[in-house]
C-alpha cells in the first residue's frame, strides 16, 4: 500500500501548491506511516465502515486513516474536498477497501447515503460546517469532528527547520507556525532563508482575500515593526503585543521575546485552539522539535482525540 502510493506524483493533483512543494508535502506525509503505520487496536468492536470528509487546505489530512484503518481491513468512504475527487480516486487504487464519494457541499441526499453505511466519521473543516455534519450524524454513528486550529514555533533563533516549517503546505492548517517567538532576530538572515525556501519549494496559488490580507499584514509590519520582503515571501517581525494565530501564505510573523512569560500571555486569549508548538514552554496538544511540524507521529492523539480508541468505542 504505502510502496504505491509512494509511485503517485501529487503535482498532478489540484492542491494549491507549487508542483514541487506538492510533492515534498506528500513524501512527507507518507514518511510518516513507515511500515502501514499500526499501533494495536485490541479491544472493542472494528467499525463496519468509516467515512472520512476532506478539506482543502491540508490534501493530506485524511491520509494518515485511510492508511491505518485499511491496514486492519476496515472500509473507507472518503468524500473529497472540491476539485480534488481526481486526487482521491488515484489514492482508492492503493488503498484497499477505500472508495470515493463526491458531493458538493449542500448536497444532503447523498451525504445522507454516506452517513448511513459507516459506523464513524472523521471530518476536517470549518467550525460552522463541522456543526451542521454533526447535526445530521444519526445516533450511534461516531462523529469526530477536526476544526481550525493554529500552530507556533518558539525558539531561540530562527533556522532552516523553522523555515521549513512554514514553507511546506505555504503555511496552510494547524501543523504550519501562525508566528514565530524568537529570544534573537536575524531579520536579513531568516529572509535569505525564505528566499531559499522559495526557489526550493515555490509558493502556490494565492486567493484574492488572502493577497488583500498580506497586503495589510505588511504595511501593518512597516508601520510598527520592521520587514524583509521578496517577490512570493515575506518576513514581518512585529512586537509580541501584535499576535494573531492567523496564518497566511509566505508570511513570517515574528514576535521577539525575552521571558516565556510574554509568549504564554500572548497565546492565552486563544489557547484553546493551539494544536501544535515546535519548541518547549507552551502547553499544547502536540510539541514536536522544530522541523517536525508537518510531520505528525502515527498513533498520537490527534488534537487530544484518540482516534482509533473513540471508533473500536474503547
Amino acid at each position: 500500500m504505502i510502496d504505491a502510493l509512494c509511485r503517485l506524483d501529487a503535482a498532478k493533483w489540484d492542491t494549491g501548491l507549487s508542483p514541487a512543494n506538492a510533492r515534498a508535502c506528500w513524501a512527507g506525509a507518507l514518511s510518516t506511516l513507515g511500515a502501514e503505520g499500526r499501533p494495536r487496536v485490541d479491544r472493542g468492536r472494528a467499525p463496519r465502515a468509516v467515512g472520512l470528509i476532506a478539506s482543502a487546505n491540508v490534501f493530506t489530512a485524511p491520509l494518515e486513516w485511510l492508511v491505518q484503518l485499511a491496514a486492519r481491513g476496515v472500509p473507507t468512504l472518503l468524500k473529497p474536498a472540491r476539485g480534488q475527487t481526481g486526487m482521491a480516486e488515484a489514492w482508492a487504487g492503493c488503498i484497499p477497501g477505500m472508495s470515493v464519494r463526491p458531493w458538493r457541499g449542500g448536497e444532503l441526499d447523498p451525504e445522507a447515503e454516506f452517513l448511513a453505511e459507516v459506523d464513524g466519521v472523521i471530518a476536517f473543516g470549518r467550525r460552522e460546517t463541522l456543526d451542521a455534519i454533526g447535526a445530521r450524524v444519526p445516533p450511534g454513528v461516531v462523529y469526530i469532528p477536526f476544526g481550525p486550529r493554529y500552530g507556533v514555533s518558539v525558539v531561540d533563533e530562527i533556522g532552516a527547520d523553522t523555515v521549513l516549517d512554514h514553507a511546506l503546505y505555504d503555511g496552510r492548517g494547524c501543523m504550519s507556525p501562525a508566528a514565530v517567538f524568537a529570544r534573537r532576530v536575524n531579520l536579513a538572515d531568516i529572509g535569505n532563508r525564505m528566499e531559499a525556501a522559495e526557489t526550493q519549494l515555490p509558493r502556490g496559488r494565492v486567493e484574492p482575500a488572502d493577497a488583500a490580507a498580506i497586503r495589510a499584514r505588511v504595511a501593518l509590519g512597516k508601520a510598527v515593526g520592521r520587514v524583509e520582503e521578496g517577490a512570493h515571501w515575506a518576513v514581518i517581525e512585529l512586537p509580541i503585543r501584535y499576535f494573531s494565530p492567523i496564518a497566511l501564505p509566505r508570511v513570517l510573523n515574528v514576535h521577539p521575546f525575552a521571558d516565556l512569560e510574554e509568549v504564554r500571555a500572548a497565546v492565552e486569549p486563544t489557547g484553546a485552539l493551539l494544536g501544535t508548538v515546535a519548541g518547549e514552554g507552551l502547553d499544547a496538544t502536540r510539541v514536536c522539535a522544530p522541523g517536525r511540524m508537518q510531520f505528525p507521529e502515527v498513533g498520537r492523539a490527534h488534537d487530544g482525540v484518540d482516534v482509533l480508541a473513540a471508533l473500536w468505542r474503547r
